[in-house]
């Protein structure tokens, strides 16, 4: 009992003596060695002077750390238009039923392979269903919504093994019949690849695809590398 009443005592005066030392103010800074702070009442600012790293706001341009407007629309102009910075910021992982019937609308076939190895589009789009976030019910987990480095990982390995269906399907598929991705030498169509990344073409989608194919061992397989590249960068916001 003695020893409680003791150690009781001995904690007292500890907290007597570290409060003691300091002032009358009751905030942490009344510690000893504690330098004082001000509080800011600045409604402008973003954190208080003294306790942590201080972001300038500016109140007219409402800018956080740039407040010149030159500096301000170089930046923005930099980053690229309003389409562009709202693709970057805004895009999530596309939903995997919606990865499925964008394949299928382009002549890919998404059931896997019969021998359940070769790993055709649909083999890797199929086995591949958790990597790419498929909701799992009996878990109680959702679908994901913004994609994980494995999500993104698979995503470009359907679109490198989709290629070739599409290559081959295109003209004949639901969404995009009649349509003729390139011709004898490989030099793509606009509308070819306007179907491919679901939206019109430009020149330079043109001549970008038609690059890659000249760059490539041959003709064939330059087309193949163009429409993975299309697709990835048209549907994983890369």
């Amino acid at each position: 009992m003695k020893r409680i009443v003791s150690t009781l005592t001995l904690a007292a005066l500890a907290v007597l003596g570290i409060t003691g030392c300091g002032s009358s103010d009751s905030s942490a800074n009344s510690l000893v060695g504690a330098p004082k702070q001000q509080s800011s009442y600045d409604p402008s600012s973003l954190a208080a002077a003294g306790n942590t790293q201080h972001h300038f706001q500016d109140p007219n341009t409402g800018q956080n750390g740039i407040s010149e407007p030159t500096v301000v629309a170089a930046t923005n102009a930099a980053i690229g238009s309003p389409e562009v910075v709202a693709r970057l910021h805004s895009c999530g992982k596309m939903p995997y039923a919606s990865l499925g019937a964008l394949l299928t609308s382009r002549g890919v076939n998404i059931q896997p392979a019969a021998d359940g190895t070769t790993q055709t589009a649909g083999t890797i789009y199929s086995q591949g269903a958790n990597a790419l976030g498929l909701a799992d019910y009996a878990g109680r987990v959702p679908e994901m919504v913004i994609a994980s480095t494995s999500a993104m990982a698979k995503e470009f390995d359907v679109f490198v093994a989709a290629a070739a269906e599409i290559q081959s399907n295109l003209t004949n598929s639901p969404g995009c019949p009649g349509i003729t991705i390139a011709d004898a030498t490989g030099n793509f169509s606009k509308d070819g690849i306007s179907c491919i990344i679901g939206k019109p073409a430009t020149d330079a989608h043109v001549a970008l695809a038609n690059q890659l194919v000249q760059a490539a061992p041959d003709v064939n397989l330059g087309e193949q590398l163009a429409i993975a590249a299309m697709l990835e960068a048209a549907h994983t916001c890369e």
